[in-house]
């Protein structure tokens, strides 16, 4: 089986197996959060369907936007919402007018990531001190996210065996999805 095959496969597995985290977690805090991550790739490979052309790495940049914005919107004053809006279209709008080079996209993929690792991370160690248990739910998303990041890492410093790198983080991707398909928070932070 050639490399290729493999990437298709993965692909279309992760896909299908993405697809299903949403319903899980339906009206749950992440629910949006879930939603976007599941429909960003599905958006792409239309797209490479219909136009026979890789989508732009700014369409990624403006989904990690939102993904951010998903996990902070429950938790921040009216006021924020607003300047967050604001903030979001002007990111957007420069986003497409500056011509950014493919390591200043990385950088901020992996920026915005950092970030929505540090929201989990946070919300995983104040689960633990409050309740003095261990959220595996924040703790698989800390490590999923991880694995996101560790991707646009390879990517950025150019990594002699990528290949191998991206098939095993996909793999393991897939085992997440599958994770936050059976998987979910509950009020008492606990997974069921």
């Amino acid at each position: 089986m050639s490399i290729t095959s493999i990437f298709k496969i993965l692909v279309y597995a992760s896909i299908i197996v993405w697809l299903f985290p949403p319903i899980r977690q339906f009206k749950k805090s992440n629910f949006y959060f879930f939603l976007i991550l599941a429909l960003m790739d599905p958006i792409a490979l239309i797209y490479f369907e219909i136009f026979k052309s890789t989508i732009s790495f700014n369409y990624y940049l403006v989904c990690n936007y939102f993904l951010l914005v998903s996990i902070l919107w429950n938790s921040i004053k009216s006021e924020i919402k607003y300047s967050l809006i604001v903030g979001g279209l002007f990111y957007i709008i420069l986003l497409y007018t500056i011509n950014f080079s493919t390591n200043d996209h990385l950088l901020i993929a992996i920026i915005i990531q950092i970030i929505i690792l540090l929201v989990f991370l946070k919300i995983f160690i104040v689960e633990y001190a409050i309740n003095s248990k261990l959220n595996i739910f924040y703790l698989a998303l800390v490590f999923y996210i991880l694995t996101i990041i560790s991707k646009f890492l390879i990517v950025l410093i150019g990594f002699a065996d990528a290949t191998a790198f991206f098939i095993i983080t996909t793999i393991a991707q897939i085992f997440f999805g599958l994770f936050f398909s059976v998987s979910r928070e509950n009020k008492l932070g606990k997974t069921v």
